[in-house]
């Protein structure tokens, strides 16, 4: 990857510098300074053709937040120009990340607009911003922002959006609105506002990439005319805290996660794991039937210091049976949070009420009573079943990925980091994720007997697969 023409300028040595600005006036020297032309590395800048994606699919640290949020106040810029009425619609997993990344922060919208003289409108933390650029004639001409999320997926439908930036699409959940959409096909449909002569309709995806159906979708252009750009942590290197960079590498480095979350590269499969992404794709669903039984299961990470997340996957068995007499596995939420205490009880007692659980299923063997206590602590009636690891990981994975292979297991909508965990962990692994203990932990509960491994089993299951 190339750099950017100040970290061309700052291989100068003194004397180059001062020939090169003694080229220009301070008005210009000024302006320079608050371009993005000049701090952007090539790949930063926007591809030169009426694309309608734009795929910046990277590692961790690229630069992915200040490349959407200055390429968004570009169009400001260019709509102002015209005179023309522009709509931006900023979309992310929750109004929280929208707040924090896409209009907060040293490369959000709110500084970048502060950075070129423009004006922000909407006091800070408001979901209702618009950006002011002032015009030659002395006039402000207004874009108008609107924020929308995965959670909301109705939000964008019957808009008119002529600018859209989503941010961590590989990491939305997902869920559907009441006609099967969710909020990037809603907002794909709105993507329609008239612009100006030699500009279209056009979004920005920033993205880690995950191996979800929305990632390969738009690595595959099957959205229509599609710019991609790739890129590492690495590329980017000269501008980051030496010390993140040290974290990065030291958590991910000789990891199958290091190709993804480093490199940026979208891992489709692992050798040896037990569920693939066309696996699980294959028997996804918009919507779940009538559930008979219904449970929360909870995997605080204390136990194999395997994260700093606790996992909370929610699901139920169909009150109505298949064909050859099989109950089916409903995979309807995932409430994961940071391993606090405090919020994780929260969260698995919120999430009991909200899909009115049976009862909260929790992995007792590290935790003690922990688990349980957490609960009643905050909410003595809730039904607290506890369920203790007696076999290795691999012996209590290996059934339950049996349930997907046999079409017996259903995710409710896209949950893409229980996803990646199921596509990652392979049985040779020492520790396992924590939704993916969950989800584990949930599939025991509901199928007692189908995930119990026959007498005299010793074979794997890839084997036996393989047979």
């Amino acid at each position: 990857m190339g750099q950017s023409l100040v970290e061309q300028w700052a291989e100068l040595a003194p004397e180059q510098v001062d020939e090169l600005l003694a080229g220009f006036t301070d008005e210009e020297l000024e302006a320079l300074w608050v371009s993005w032309a000049f701090h952007a590395r090539p790949e930063q800048l926007a591809p030169e053709w009426l694309w309608r994606w734009w795929l910046i699919m990277t590692g961790r640290g690229w630069g992915k937040n200040q490349t959407g949020a200055e390429w968004t106040v570009d169009r400001c810029e260019q709509f102002a120009a015209a005179g023309m009425p522009h709509l931006v619609g900023l979309l992310g997993q929750n109004n929280d990340d929208v707040k924090a990344l896409q209009i907060g922060g040293v490369s959000g919208l709110r500084e970048v607009v502060r950075r070129r003289g423009h004006r922000w409108h909407g006091a800070p933390g408001t979901l209702e911003p618009a950006i002011g650029i002032m015009r030659e004639d002395g006039t402000e001409h207004i874009s108008n922002i609107e924020v929308h999320t995965a959670v909301e997926p109705e939000g964008p439908r019957g808009r008119n959006f002529h600018t859209l930036w989503m941010d961590e699409v590989a990491a939305w959940k997902h869920k559907v609105d009441n006609v099967g959409n969710t909020v990037f096909t809603n907002a794909e449909l709105a993507l329609r506002g008239r612009c100006p002569a030699g500009m279209v309709p056009q979004c920005v995806v920033t993205t880690t990439p995950k191996p979800v159906p929305v990632m390969r979708d738009l690595s595959s252009s099957k959205h229509g005319p599609t710019a991609i750009t790739r890129g590492s942590l690495m590329d980017n290197r000269a501008n980051l805290p030496p010390e993140f960079v040290a974290a990065v590498l030291g958590r991910y480095a000789g990891t199958r996660l290091a190709e993804q979350e480093i490199y940026g590269k979208l891992i489709d499969s692992v050798e040896g794991a037990l569920w693939t992404p066309d696996l699980i794709h294959r028997w996804r669903v918009a919507e779940a039937p009538d559930l008979i039984r219904k449970a929360v299961a909870v995997d605080p990470s204390g136990s194999d210091e395997s994260g700093d997340e606790c996992g909370i996957i929610v699901g139920g068995v169909a009150r109505d049976r298949d064909t050859k007499g099989r109950p089916h596995l409903y995979v309807v939420d995932d409430c994961s949070t940071p391993l606090r205490p405090e919020v994780w009880g929260r969260a698995a007692v919120d999430a009991y009420h909200r899909h009115d659980a049976d009862c909260v299923v929790a992995e007792v063997n590290f935790g003690a009573a922990m688990v349980p206590d957490i609960i009643h602590l905050i909410d003595p009636s809730v039904p607290v079943r506890e369920v203790r690891a007696s076999r290795g990981k691999r012996i209590r994975a290996e059934p339950v990925a049996l349930l997907y292979d046999n079409g017996q297991a259903h995710h409710v909508g896209v949950f893409a980091q229980l996803e990646e965990q199921q596509t990652f962990w392979t049985p040779l692994d020492p520790t396992s994720p924590d939704r993916l203990d969950a989800l584990v932990w949930l599939a025991t509960h509901l199928f007692p007997g189908m995930t119990r491994p026959p007498a005299g089993y010793s074979r794997g299951f890839a084997d036996r697969r393989a047979a």
